[in-house]
């Protein structure tokens, strides 16, 4: 049991890296298909994408924003990397969630009447909806704590 929830976890982690890495554009590298094969911004020159005109928005050198958070104030960035962190993780564990249920089940109908297994499908239950809760009051204190620290960061 504390198997397969394991080893469906890291399936889960590993499930996205294909789409997280498909499609990148070199930042600066060849380029052999011309200006459309670099990064936008960057041309191709002689082979190479190239920052041509660095400007204080654009200074060449940066660091790719993964979350496309946008836009924030250096008050607000950290609660939404954290709540985009939150999602994330809610995603996850609603999906682990849902396949408990599954097995769950499986485990109530395997049962056949034995008292036993009926136990410890009722505590696999119980740990299933205890998880849930988990997962949604995770949500609900976040919620609460990121609107303690905008009232309180109006008072400075």
């Amino acid at each position: 049991m504390r198997t397969f929830v394991i080893a469906s976890f890291i399936f889960a982690l590993f499930a996205f890296a294909p789409s997280t890495l498909a499609g990148s554009v070199p930042s600066k590298g060849s380029c052999p298909g011309g200006t459309s094969d670099c990064a936008p911004g960057l041309a191709c020159v002689s082979g190479i994408c190239e920052n041509l005109s660095p400007t204080p928005a654009n200074p060449g050198v940066g660091l790719v924003n993964p979350l496309n958070v946008g836009n924030c104030t250096q008050d607000t960035c950290l609660m939404v990397f954290l709540n985009k962190i939150l999602d994330f993780v809610i995603q996850i564990g609603t999906i682990v969630v849902i396949l408990m249920l599954v097995y769950v089940g499986y485990l109530f109908v395997t049962a056949r009447g034995n008292d036993a297994k009926i136990t410890e499908a009722r505590q696999a239950l119980l740990w299933t909806v205890v998880g849930a809760l988990i997962l949604i009051g995770a949500k609900a204190i976040s919620t609460g704590i990121e609107a303690t620290v905008r009232a309180l960061s109006v008072g400075k």
